[in-house]
């Protein structure tokens, strides 16, 4: 309780300024853990967390010396226990902050030949053949592509197909596309621990992790039905048509929000037939 208590003695009318930026920087990353989080199961160990912080705080005031002996002695393992079950979940958050606009002017700005992709994409749809091709924006992934088989190629159609061919063997995993160039295949992405999409499939499942974590465009055809996903930002765009794709991947690249509030909202439409 002694935070509580301290707010009584806060000089409000001093550094104004500092204290108002203080509340907005807090209140901003409280949100940002809050989005990133209530998707998994971390929120429920967050939620246990804080109430046994909360009671021990209770338990000091009300003068509950057994139960306060009991949670302050707890209360330091709870750092590490959230850093330890938290891991996946921490990464993501510190991928969302980097997507911060402000520190996109940092970055190498990506450039991709798109008409190569698209045709691959197209043919592997009607073929009925699974890939997963994922294109780097700002945020690097040599920590995935260290452990996959290095290509450094041109990006053609004709080499999609082939790596993901039935009987390559590459074809399992996902190619990663950087500047123009395909830095590896046989890529191994993290899977999402949404609770929402436990029946999709382990391509499916690997793309939305991969796009919880970064801000990299994840394509993907699925080996049952052909059909075309594109995973961005934690969200599931399904499904996309051929026709469409090109469109839909340039206003991503770009940084078109308003284009990718569209598309995800019309998605979500299809799957829910709930008007919005």
């Amino acid at each position: 309780m002694d935070f509580f208590r301290g707010l009584y003695i806060i000089p409000w009318s001093k550094n104004y300024i500092s204290i108002s930026l203080d509340v907005l920087i807090v209140a901003f990353l409280i949100y940002k853990t809050y989005t990133t989080l209530r998707r998994t199961r971390g929120i429920q160990l967050l939620l246990g967390v804080g109430i046994i912080w909360i009671s021990g705080s209770f338990a000091e005031y009300l003068g509950f010396e057994l139960l306060e002996w009991i949670l302050t002695n707890i209360r330091p393992a709870l750092v590490f226990a959230i850093i330890v079950l938290l891991q996946p979940e921490l990464r993501r958050l510190t991928g969302d902050l980097a997507r911060i606009r402000l520190l996109r002017l940092f970055f190498l700005k990506p450039t991709f030949d798109l008409d190569p992709i698209v045709e691959a994409v197209r043919i592997m749809s009607q073929e009925k053949t699974g890939s997963i091709i994922v294109l780097v924006k700002d945020i690097s992934l040599k920590d995935i592509s260290e452990n996959a088989v290095p290509m450094d190629a041109q990006v053609t159609s004709e080499v999609l197909q082939t790596i993901f061919f039935k009987n390559s063997p590459l074809h399992d995993g996902a190619v990663i596309i950087e500047q123009n160039r395909i830095v590896c295949a046989a890529s191994y992405l993290p899977m999402s621990s949404s609770v929402e999409i436990a029946t999709l499939g382990a391509r499916h499942r690997s793309a939305l992790g991969l796009s919880e974590e970064t801000d990299a465009i994840i394509i993907v055809t699925s080996e049952e039905t052909g059909d075309i996903t594109i995973c961005y930002e934690g969200e599931m765009l399904h499904p996309v048509k051929p026709l469409e794709l090109k469109a839909l991947v340039s206003g991503l690249m770009t940084g078109n929000r308003r284009s990718k509030d569209e598309s995800f909202r019309k998605s979500k439409e299809k799957d829910t037939g709930v008007s919005i």
